[in-house]
């Protein structure tokens, strides 16, 4: 029963051996995973993907660093695609802000341009966000206020005061592998109500043993969840699988 909201499956990690880790994914449980696209063409990748494994659900979007550079024309492009595989997509994402690559003050700008009109192209559209805000958390806080769409918070690792303000705005936390070992991942998950946490990998990424993640090492992350918060593991994965089937269309 275990689900899998931020990952990306089309990098050339997976390129030999894909098939075998979508079986291991499957024996292992998994039930659902968003791979998430980080331009127009990984979107493409990322659809042709999820039409090949009943496993894959598709999420477009526009990775920050592409968004901080991109020419009107290009987000148009983007946009386009975006509206008319609504039916094909079960949220908007990986979009957001990063100011951890980016530097400069005119691609910062450029980025919430960009994700201001992907936040508009979602409440229009009615498609969830899931939203990277690596060393731009505060921002990302206050940009998705015009949001009238569930707000999911990638790996999202703000502080005290910012989860507990990213609360009470109601998002959501998809909670990577690395909680772990992570302080600030373990705090969260003690602050944020369940109902408002999910999991991720975002693989290839975040691996906590030096190999390439898959949605497999999720149970490690439910049974640190479990002991966490006092629960049964068993309860904490069915909560999570319910609160990705409120939100996502399957």
């Amino acid at each position: 029963m275990i689900v899998d909201v931020h990952a990306h499956f089309t990098y050339k990690d997976y390129d030999n051996n894909i098939d075998d880790i979508i079986k291991l994914m499957t024996k292992n449980g998994v039930k659902k995973v968003i791979s998430n696209g980080l331009s127009y063409e990984d979107n493409i990748n990322v659809l042709n993907l999820s039409k090949k494994y009943k496993i894959i659900n598709a999420a477009f979007g526009l990775y920050p660093t592409e968004a901080g550079t991109i020419s009107n024309s290009d987000l148009k492009k983007v946009i386009n695609q975006i509206k008319s595989n609504k039916d094909n997509i079960v949220a908007i994402g990986e979009v957001g802000l990063d100011y951890h690559w980016t530097k400069t003050e005119e691609k910062k700008k450029r980025q919430k341009e960009v994700l201001s009109e992907i936040i508009n192209l979602a409440n229009e559209l009615n498609k969830p966000l899931i939203v990277h805000s690596r060393k731009a958390e505060s921002d990302v806080l206050e940009i998705m206020k015009s949001a009238k769409v569930p707000v999911i918070l990638h790996c999202f690792s703000g502080n005290a005061e910012l989860i507990d303000r990213a609360i009470d705005y109601g998002y959501y936390f998809s909670i990577p592998v690395i909680l772990l070992k992570s302080k600030g991942f373990k705090r969260l998950v003690k602050k944020a109500n369940l109902s408002n946490i999910l999991t991720e990998t975002d693989s290839p990424f975040l691996s906590i043993d030096g190999k390439t993640n898959n949605s497999s090492n999720i149970q490690k992350t439910i049974d640190k969840i479990a002991e966490i918060r006092d629960m049964d593991p068993n309860s904490v994965a069915k909560k999570i699988f319910s609160n990705y089937n409120e939100l996502f269309d399957n």
